[in-house]
């Protein structure tokens, strides 16, 4: 039994979390709460299992990834992690396995990282010290990776300097001198530990010297005058439009000001949020009078309050769509997968921001919404599903939980000159990497037309798991 107030992190040396101190001399007042958490054989077997696969060797094998998911699948959903002791230790103990032994399990971060919604705390004071070390390296590893995807602005720079020849002329090597400069720059800043795993000493310190002093200078005098030009005749076109800039407070107080009625707020949020989409109270009360009345209940408490009154329409919008998502019939199905794809294109070089749109794409909406990541004519269909396209529970069409098949992954492996292996990972979720992710999940959608119809429903239909 594990008892104590103040739980400790456990540690790799330990293998298994440690037993607490007994109680010292002069209690804590009896008021604060005394965590406590029985840990039984199984259990210690199970811990002792996550640190070996963990201290093994080189990268994590197929197999052993598969065994470190089902094993977090138990430690994750274990009723025990209602208690805030248990809790907080296993989230120490995870940070530090994965720290200690990088990039051994970097493919489990992600998972990790969402379960316990390190992505908002990463940089609260008093949070582990390796919690924010983690996020600074799993961003490393996804620019490797995307710098080493052919067709990167920096591929042919990083490529040079982590594998080009050590000796030899350098300008006949077609390198661009001040995108080289600042990769150097940038890598040394932001990833210092990557020029010591990846480059060659010899041949960054000889483009250092090649780049320096008149390699990344700017704009000749006649550029500029040029450039002054073209800004001067499309000032008028930058004054006129709107642009996606946020309104500021004052603007959104003077488009409620004087306002009492309900329907007359939700009209003006509509034609303010959602231009184009047609759809207007009167349609609304005829569509979906319960969506209507939610609506209404947000202006009844946020009245006062015009900026909080249209974030939050805009989650109610948005969360009704999700939440709905899987009871859709399958054309519209296929369209939510064309506007996704539309996002997908905009954020592609992005792989970061990609894979958060992937894995959490109701929350990413949410917070993008204004941007133009997000286009207007989506947000617009899914305003249009929840004004009177959404099944009754229950009422929805029958999916079955099938995989996709081996045919229909060979072909779009084909397609898209994609390993099957990166289209199965990038399924299955949380073992696929940010880069891999995006770049299996564009070639998923590109292909998704050319499917029969059963098979694309399977491949819809298993796309969308966990992540509506």
């Amino acid at each position: 039994m594990i008892t104590g107030s103040v739980p400790r992190s456990p540690t790799i040396s330990a293998r298994t979390p440690r037993r607490a101190r007994s109680q010292p001399a002069n209690p804590e007042p009896a008021e604060k709460p005394v965590f406590t958490v029985e840990y039984d054989e199984e259990d210690d077997r199970r811990f002792n299992r996550t640190v070996e696969l963990f201290l093994g060797e080189g990268a994590l094998t197929p197999g052993e990834t598969e065994e470190l998911h089902e094993l977090l699948d138990h430690l994750l959903g274990d009723d025990r992690m209602a208690d805030l002791g248990h809790y907080a230790r296993i989230e120490a103990w995870l940070a530090q396995l994965l720290a200690e032994r990088h990039p051994r399990g970097a493919a489990l971060f992600p998972r990790v990282a969402e379960h316990f919604q390190w992505n908002a705390r990463a940089h609260e004071l008093g949070v582990h010290p390796a919690i924010p070390w983690l996020f600074n390296a799993h961003e490393g590893l996804s620019l490797v990776q995307e710098l080493n995807t052919p067709g990167h602005a920096y591929h042919r720079e990083w490529v040079e300097l982590s594998r080009g020849k050590p000796q030899g002329t350098l300008w006949t090597r077609a390198i661009d001198k001040p995108r080289m400069a600042n990769l150097i720059a940038t890598i040394r800043r932001d990833y210092p530990w990557l020029e010591q795993e990846h480059w060659q000493p010899e041949l960054v310190a000889r483009w250092e010297k090649k780049v320096e002093g008149g390699g990344v200078s700017g704009p000749n005098p006649w550029v500029w005058i040029v450039l002054v030009a073209i800004f001067f005749a499309i000032l008028p076109s930058l004054i006129e439009s709107d642009g996606d800039t946020p309104p500021t407070t004052d603007e959104v107080l003077q488009r409620y000001a004087n306002i009492d009625s309900p329907e007359i707020a939700i009209g003006a949020f509509l034609e303010n949020r959602f231009p184009g989409s047609d759809v207007d109270v009167a349609s609304l009360r005829r569509g979906n009078p319960d969506f209507l009345q939610e609506m209404t209940n947000v202006w009844d408490i946020y009245k006062m309050e015009p900026g909080p009154f249209e974030s939050e329409l805009v989650e109610l919008t948005v969360e009704t769509y999700f939440q709905s998502l899987r009871r859709l019939p399958d054309a519209l199905l296929v369209e939510d997968a064309a506007y996704r794809r539309t996002v997908l294109d905009k954020l592609k070089t992005d792989p970061l921001r990609c894979a958060a749109f992937l894995r959490r794409p109701r929350s990413f909406v949410v917070q993008e919404s204004r941007s133009a990541d997000i286009p207007q004519d989506y947000l617009n269909h899914m305003l249009q599903v929840v004004q009177g396209k959404i099944p009754a529970p229950g009422a929805g069409p029958a999916r079955s939980g099938a995989p996709v098949s081996v045919a229909t992954l060979a072909a779009i492996a084909a397609d898209s000159a994609l390993p099957p292996s990166v289209l199965q990972r990038a399924l299955a979720g949380p073992a696929a990497s940010d880069v891999e992710l995006c770049t299996a999940a564009l070639a998923l959608y590109s292909h998704l037309p050319k499917l029969p119809e059963a098979e694309r429903r399977v491949l819809v239909t298993q796309m969308l798991r966990d992540r509506t």
